[in-house]
This record gives C-alpha cells, sequence and structure tokens, in this order.
C-alpha cells in the first residue's frame, strides 16, 4: 500500500529540466495528502529560497545551506510539525520525513519537495487541516493542498492563505 501511496505523490508534479536558480515573487506551496486507510502521505512542494530562509530561522543559524544533497530532512520535519496542524477524528496526525529531492519548475525556480508518512488507528472520518508554511514570512503566502481519499479517488483542494490561518474541516 505504501508503495501506490507512494506512486500517486510522486506522479503529481513531473519534473522540469535543470536551470539557473531565478527569484519569484509568488509566495506558495502546493500539496498533495492521499489518504487510504490508515495511512497518510503527503507531499509538498516549495521553494528553495523560501524554505532556506524558513529553515535558517527554525535552527537559528544564518549561514545554513540547503544544498541538493542535503535537503535537511529531520529541521525540515520539525518546522512542518511546527506549522502544519493535522488531526483525525480529533487526535493528532504524527507525520515523518520518508523521501525528499529538488527539480526545477516550468518557470526555472528551484523546488524542494518532501514526502511525510503517518498512520491513524482507523480510517479517519473527520480531517482538521491547517496548512500554515512560510505564514511567519510572508503575508502573501498561499498554500494548496489538493485531498485524495482512497479508494474512490475522492478528490477536495483546501486553500490557505497567510491572511487567513485557519483550520479546515473535511468530513468523509
Amino acid at each position: 500500500m505504501r508503495l501506490a501511496l507512494l506512486a500517486l505523490l510522486l506522479s503529481a508534479a513531473p519534473a522540469a529540466p535543470p536551470g539557473p536558480e531565478a527569484r519569484h515573487d509568488l509566495h506558495v506551496s502546493h500539496a498533495r495528502l492521499v489518504l487510504e486507510g490508515t495511512t497518510i502521505a503527503y507531499r509538498v512542494r516549495v521553494f528553495h529560497d523560501d524554505l532556506q530562509t524558513a529553515l535558517r530561522a527554525e535552527a537559528q543559524d544564518t549561514a545554513l545551506r540547503v544544498t541538493t544533497e542535503d535537503r535537511a530532512d529531520r529541521l525540515f520535519e520539525r518546522y512542518f510539525g511546527s506549522h502544519v496542524r493535522l488531526d483525525g477524528d480529533g487526535q493528532p496526525i504524527r507525520l515523518t520525513v520518508t523521501a525528499s529531492g529538488t527539480e526545477q519548475d516550468p518557470s526555472s525556480q528551484q523546488v524542494v519537495w518532501y514526502v511525510l508518512e503517518g498512520e491513524t488507528t482507523q480510517p479517519v472520518r473527520r480531517l482538521v487541516v491547517r496548512q500554515g508554511l512560510f505564514f511567519e514570512m510572508f503575508r502573501d503566502q498561499q498554500n494548496i493542498v489538493q485531498l485524495l481519499r482512497m479508494p474512490g479517488e475522492e478528490r477536495r483542494t483546501l486553500y490557505f492563505a497567510a491572511l487567513d490561518p485557519r483550520d479546515q474541516t473535511v468530513e468523509f
């Protein structure tokens, strides 16, 4: 089952050919959240420069460099845990990083992606989500979460903005 979830997550966005890192004015992250039985998998894509700024603050190290070889998985996991809320049926869901990588988006921006996974004791019927990555840095930050519940491929899209950082609830 985990391989099927990973395939769904990784097929969400194909990699573009490598190119130079460019600056961007758009502050956005994109995530795909897949629920299948008691397994939850979350793939998030963020701009490299935004990630590096956030992880420098998290580590309290202004010289920290997030490279293609060292994507600082454990540091990101800690940052993610303090900025993203996932509750299933009233219980917090803890996710851990199981994979990460880098790619270029179509505008030649360097993007870092992470796959985080967790388990619940039973399939989730009520999910509460808040995706607050980078809200502390950018007033115009937007975070999009595409939710996919298997089997049946029930889909929902959640939108979070720094100026309106409320939890969102999905019931199945």
